[in-house]
């Protein structure tokens, strides 16, 4: 509690409430004094914790060393198989740089200072590193001499059991989601990317540079993967050809272990809605839905992406009425654009993200424009949130296009001599700011929902509670949504590495109800729930599950999870190619399983239900949708599922 209250302090005291956001007001209030600040630690986060060189935050912890971390561990699991490193080649030499001394400066609960030094033949190379609560770590990377540097790259030996999936990104048009064969010998070599996530089912490890210009090497070798006996050997090249340095070379990198958070109790349960209309024929279409949770888009604000509704008496009495239901609300706003405001005239240049001859990424210089979070558009949208939060009673955001893009507008220090910035760190600088002013204001009900299709990553996701992943599959047939494949859903479907829960966003143009039969079992099994867009899926196959998830109590009971990959010793299976199964365990013993048939053949799965009725006693089994009886022959129970499609299946103690 005293964490929240200094963080709603410190909101209350820098920008009093105004009645309405007034968007012309040339005295810039959220400029005075900036919003969403702080040095405390918003809950569910941990203050950092130091013994000697070892830093510990929720969930991780951090053995400090020479230029990088020697050892990550999440969930009390190592990632290194051994310690990360710098390794300079020059002269005809190889220095390995890992380990070593680390002088530790600033210490805080939320922050961190550190520095080191160390030899590399002729050459020095230092560090000035900082880590954050959330686990995000920035090592500032200097190296000095004079001479020819034949190579010079980090290495980071991921340990072989938690390299099974990479993810690859910069933004929309560039991403990979791909297993790590298991066999060594298999490489992999790429041109630069911003992030490279690799990790497991359960945890991972993020790689971040901001400029295209980091990664000194040929393109086809500025990023490579080798699988060893021992390990995954993830190598940025930082100077990948013969250069001469002259002084000193410098590098921002950018890391972090995850998942950042934990998932909260109940959030399986939390189900999207994609327009809270107003009014009780609102409300209802919701509970029809299965939907808990409401968006105030965006053709009900005034100004594209401005906080500040064009009917506010509606909208404070829907939000009332949908409150009153126990549905929460989000106003959309986006990271990547603003429209024609007087304050956007005031501050377009600045705020604009800008491409190589000067005009913004997206839109016009004269109207609706992109924007950068490195810009001051940071403080004026965390000031412009908070603001709309008290007057309109709202629950937080829903972020579209989290970003981040890349801009090269150098009236905010975007862009210079290493081309693009890809701004993550100003990215995730924003998001930090929005958790904490939504967290003031609702600090058990407040929301940051993000749509960042392609480009899920650690930094940003650390701090929002939802994210929809999946509308750039805008496919018009059933082979291509097939492209939605279990290494997808496996890295950015489950939620449990980024600590955020998943909502996938379908966008298949021409539905059809096999298509939607297809989809919705094929994420259900993962946990995953959907956002409810109408035209892009038949939104009566979706309803009718999301309702039995809240009739099952996973809003409310505590439950035992597990996904295809997981499934139990207490419920063998014996099942058809291409049936996966996923579903929850609660404390009484009720289960509730969804059973996906991918095929296009009608096909059944058995389960053994002798050890779940060993612990609970004789058991009774129905779908959950239809409340029609399942079969069962002796001690199993049989589910026929169609082909393309899914059932529902409910166990409970007789």
């Amino acid at each position: 509690m005293r964490i929240l209250t200094s963080v709603a302090m410190l909101i209350a005291a820098s920008c009093p409430l105004v009645a309405e956001i007034d968007l012309s007001d040339p005295a810039e209030p959220w400029l005075q004094t900036p919003v969403g600040l702080t040095e405390e630690v918003p809950p569910p986060f941990e203050p950092i914790s130091l013994d000697g060189a070892r830093a510990s935050v929720w969930g991780r912890s951090y053995a400090l060393a020479g230029p990088f971390p020697a050892q990550m561990t999440s969930q009390g699991e190592p990632l290194f198989a051994e310690p990360m490193r710098l390794v300079l080649t020059a002269g005809g030499q190889t220095h390995t740089l890992s380990g070593g001394e680390v002088a530790v400066g600033l210490q805080r609960d939320d922050r961190v200072e550190f520095t080191s030094t160390a030899s590399a033949g002729a050459f020095t190379v230092s560090t000035s590193s900082w880590l954050e609560f959330d686990g995000v770590m920035q090592v500032n990377l200097t190296l000095t001499g004079a001479g020819t540097v034949d190579a010079l790259a980090v290495e980071v030996p991921i340990a072989p059991d938690r390299a099974l999936f990479l993810h690859e990104h910069s933004q929309w048009g560039t991403h990979e989601y791909l297993p790590i064969p298991p066999e060594a010998g298999w490489t992999r070599a790429k041109g630069w990317h911003a992030q490279t996530w690799i990790g497991d089912h359960q945890r991972g490890f993020t790689f971040v540079t901001e400029h295209p210009g980091d990664l000194m090497a040929p393109t086809e070798s500025q990023i490579q993967y080798e699988r060893t006996a021992d390990a995954l050997i993830f190598r940025a090249n930082l100077i990948g050809q013969p250069t001469e340095i002259a002084g000193e070379m410098t590098w921002t990198l950018g890391l972090q272990a995850s998942p950042g958070k934990p998932l909260p109790v109940g959030w399986h349960a939390r189900h999207v809605g994609n327009l809270a209309e107003p009014g009780p024929e609102g409300v209802e279409t919701f509970r029809e839905r299965g939907q808990n949770i409401g968006l105030v888009w965006n053709d009900r604000e005034e100004f594209f992406s401005y906080p500040q509704v064009n009917e506010p008496e509606q909208i404070k009495s829907a939000v009332a009425a949908y409150h009153e239901a126990g549905i929460r609300n989000v106003i959309y706003i986006t990271l990547s654009g603003t429209g024609p405001s007087p304050v956007h005239e005031r501050h377009r240049a600045e705020w604009m993200m800008s491409i190589e001859d000067g005009k913004p990424l997206f839109g016009d210089a004269e109207t609706y424009s992109s924007t950068c979070p490195a810009s001051s558009y940071a403080d004026w949208l965390v000031w412009a949130v908070d603001q709309a939060m008290a007057e309109y009673d709202l629950d937080g955001v829903y972020i579209d296009n989290a970003g981040p893009y890349y801009c090269t507008n150098a009236a905010h220090g975007c862009g210079g001599e290493r081309g693009r910035t890809y701004p993550y760190f100003a990215n995730r600088e924003l998001h930090k700011r929005l958790w904490n002013v939504i967290r003031a204001r609702k600090p058990e009900t407040g929301l940051i929902w993000e749509h960042n299709s392609r480009t899920s990553n650690s930094f940003q996701l650390t701090f929002c509670d939802i994210y929809s992943d999946g509308e750039h599959f805008r496919v018009k047939s059933r082979g291509e949504i097939t492209d939605i494949t279990l290494p997808f859903l496996a890295i950015t479907g489950t939620g449990r590495q980024f600590g955020s829960q998943p909502c996938f966003l379908p966008s298949a143009l021409n539905v059809r109800e096999e298509w939607s039969q297809w989809l919705v079992g094929r994420l259900l099994v993962h946990g995953n729930a959907m956002m409810m867009v109408p035209g892009w899926l038949d939104q009566s196959v979706l309803a009718a599950p999301l309702r039995a998830r809240l009739e099952f109590g996973l809003d409310t009971e505590p439950v035992e999870w597990f996904t295809p990959e997981e499934t139990p010793a207490w419920l063998p299976l014996t099942r058809g190619e291409g049936v996966l199964v996923g579903g929850y365990r609660r404390e009484d013993n009720a289960v509730l399983l969804t059973v996906y048939n991918s095929t296009e053949e009608k096909t059944q799965a058995r389960f053994d239900l002798r050890p779940l009725e060993a612990e609970a006693g004789p058991v009774v089994a129905h779908d959950a949708v239809t409340s029609a009886p399942c079969t069962r022959l002796g001690p199993n129970l049989v589910v026929s599922i169609p082909a393309l499609s899914f059932r529902m299946v409910r166990i409970e103690p007789r």
